[in-house]
Formats: C-alpha cells, sequence, structure tokens
C-alpha cells in the first residue's frame, strides 16, 4: 500500500529572531545615513548605497522566516526547509525502514547516540518528537520535528515491526 504524507510547520519566533531583524534595520539604517552623510550633493554612493542597504536589509530580515516540510512518501521521508516562503532547502532524506526509535520523551543527553542532528521543528517544546534512524552518509541520525496525528500514523507504518509493535503497544 502507498504511503503518501505532507505536513507543514511554520517555526515560532523567538526573541533572538527579533533581536537579529532590529540589529538589521538598525545598521541598514546607519549605512543609508553614512552615505548621505559621505556623498555630498550628487554621488553614485548616495544613488546605490542607500537603495542598496535597504533592500539587503529587507531580504536578510524575510529570510528569518522559515517553515519545515515533512514528506513521506513510502518508506522515505523528506525533509525540507523553506527560506521566506519562496525558497526550498532539502534538509534530509531518510529511510523509514532503517528507524531505530520514535518517541516524544526528551532522550537523555548522555543516552544520545546520535552522530548527526536535524533540528525541523516549530519551536514549541510540547509538540515536539524525535526519531533515530542509521543514515548512509552521516551515521545515527536524530530527528527533532513537530508532526501532527496524520504524519505521526504514516511513520509508524512505515518503520520497522520490532518498532511499530511496540509504539502500537504504548498508544494504547
Amino acid at each position: 500500500m502507498d504511503c503518501v504524507c505532507e505536513q507543514l510547520v511554520a517555526k515560532k519566533r523567538t526573541g533572538a529572531d527579533v533581536l537579529k531583524a532590529i540589529g538589521l534595520i538598525l545598521a541598514a539604517a546607519i549605512v543609508s545615513m553614512l552615505c548621505v552623510l559621505g556623498a555630498g550633493f550628487i554621488s553614485p554612493i548616495l544613488f546605490f548605497g542607500v537603495p542598496g542597504a535597504i533592500a539587503l536589509c529587507v531580504w536578510l530580515v524575510r529570510n528569518i522566516n522559515s517553515e519545515y516540510e515533512y514528506i513521506i512518501t513510502n518508506n522515505q521521508m523528506d525533509v525540507d526547509k523553506i527560506i521566506a516562503k519562496s525558497r526550498r532547502k532539502r534538509m534530509i532524506t531518510i529511510d523509514l525502514s532503517k528507524a531505530q526509535d520514535f518517541t516524544e520523551k526528551k532522550p537523555p543527553v548522555n543516552g544520545n547516540r546520535a552522530k548527526t542532528t536535524v533540528h525541523a521543528s516549530s519551536g514549541n517544546e510540547n509538540d515536539v518528537a524525535y526519531l533515530f534512524v542509521e543514515h548512509g552518509d552521516y551515521g545515527t541520525v536524530m530527528l527533532i520535528f513537530s508532526p501532527n496525528e496524520k504524519t505521526k500514523k504514516a511513520i509508524v507504518q512505515q518503520v520497522p515491526g520490532m518498532l511499530r509493535t511496540r509504539l502500537q503497544s504504548h498508544a494504547k
């Protein structure tokens, strides 16, 4: 049976994101003022410096906004990062048939067996799940993400039998 599931999760804005945006706006304002003060009356610096600083600031502030998309097709799960609702970057593709563990409980720090961590969650601590998968290029990967119920069910359908049995018995 074919399994196809998609989920889009918006990353919650943090205080650090707001501070980055404020810093970028202040930097653009300072660069614009320096261009105006240093240009005199008519100068290429005035015509290119001010609009360039403003355009760069707008582009950088928009890039702070990101979303994550989880796409499950049969036993493959792709995790993409969508930046500013205009660019897509593939973060990782994992084979769910090689899953080792899937839990909503925070794994112990000293028991973390992952070589690579991929963080693709909304930032809300209440809806975070952890998926441990063996990956050919990255070793053991810990995927931190925010699946909804439909995505969780699609993952449980595709994981190995022993893990599926354990997950289904814990769900009861």
